[in-house]
């Protein structure tokens, strides 16, 4: 009988994502197989299915890493920042920031592919809307309780946040299909603006 020693596991789960996490960015989804991740691993392709059961699982696990440590660069984006206004537009600057990076990253995977892929890409994002939402929620409550967003209350703080949120995937959905960046953060400052005008 095996026995499981979670540390190892954990360890052999990790070293799994790392290396697929790296093909696929230089070569993208497609063309990355659980072969070519077991080869650069060094082991066996029944390792691989014994901790994920598809490459989409392996990916889903890649881009889960990928949004937990783009959520801490979030955190770290507003932290030490007095106004909420100021928060909030460091929050949408750093969020289109980091989706840039990732766009650099991960160049093999062509816009064709990522339409292709869109509901998954769109599925591991929601995941992460829940976490970026209370941020926001946080930074609009801030803003209402020190009397920079006079034209919202708190009873309103959801729907907002939701309009918020619609905002970011917005730009984010533009960028992700069309592959293309703004060469600079003007466009993405403008919305900001106008949604802050809005709340004050």
């Amino acid at each position: 009988m095996r026995t499981i020693n979670p540390e190892k596991e954990e360890q052999s789960k990790n070293e799994i994502i790392t290396t697929a996490q790296k093909l696929f960015q230089a070569y993208g989804l497609d063309k990355t197989s659980m072969e070519d991740i077991a080869n650069a691993l060094g082991k066996g392709k029944s390792t691989l299915y014994y901790y994920f059961k598809s490459k989409d699982d392996v990916f889903h696990a890649v881009a889960r890493k990928e949004m937990a440590a783009m959520l801490e660069v979030m955190k770290d984006s507003v932290s030490g920042i007095q106004s909420a206004s100021a928060k909030l537009r460091a929050l949408f600057l750093c969020r289109s920031r980091e989706l840039r990076l990732k766009l650099n990253l991960y160049a093999a995977v062509l816009p064709a592919e990522r339409r292709k892929h869109y509901d998954l890409f769109k599925g591991i994002r929601r995941e992460t809307n829940e976490a970026e939402m209370l941020m926001l929620k946080q930074i609009f409550s801030e803003g209402i309780k020190k009397g920079e967003f006079k034209s919202i209350s708190v009873r309103d703080c959801g729907r907002v946040v939701r309009a918020a949120v619609a905002v970011m995937n917005g730009v984010e959905a533009e960028i992700f299909l069309s592959g293309e960046m703004p060469p600079d953060d003007i466009q993405l400052n403008t919305i900001t603006d106008i949604f802050i005008r809005g709340l004050r």
